[in-house]
């Protein structure tokens, strides 16, 4: 007898497959790069040896990286760059914010007083840049036939 997977099922299958494709050419040494020099923008004269707050940061990267990597499937079906920013808006915006309060937590933990807006700016261009990253990845392979 055959098996019955549910729609849920199979999409979930689908995105684990696509997300390991997607990991499989991100540069591990690029994103630790990208975290530290956030970390030392924000937080100049902060020691970081055991290297959470860079770790912290990896963590976004990748979720920024794959979400880039799942919105650049959208592409393969003639839909705009703008079109699939708009509508990633939301899960980009708590990623943003999540990244911000753990940026804001970090930054009280020093006992060093940053304000929330320059955070945000911060953590908007980082994950952006990630984002951005795994979107034309996702947007290479479907060109390359690598799906």
């Amino acid at each position: 007898m055959a098996e019955v997977l549910s729609f849920y099922q199979l999409k979930t299958k689908r995105d684990v497959m696509l997300e390991k494709k997607l990991l499989r050419t991100l540069s591990l040494q690029k994103v630790t790069i990208s975290s530290k020099k956030l970390t030392k923008k924000v937080f100049p004269f902060a020691d970081d040896p055991a290297g959470m707050m860079s770790d912290g940061c990896i963590d976004f990267a990748i979720e920024a990286y794959l979400a880039g990597g799942r919105y650049g499937e959208a592409s393969k079906h003639g839909e705009s760059y703008e079109e699939i920013k708009k509508r990633s808006y939301q899960e980009e915006k708590e990623l943003i914010e999540d990244l911000t309060g753990c940026l804001q937590s970090w930054g009280n933990m020093f006992h060093i007083k940053i304000k929330t807006s320059s955070l945000h700016a911060f953590a908007e261009i980082f994950l952006n840049t990630w984002w951005q990253e795994g979107f034309r990845e996702s947007e290479k392979r479907h060109k390359l036939r690598l799906h």
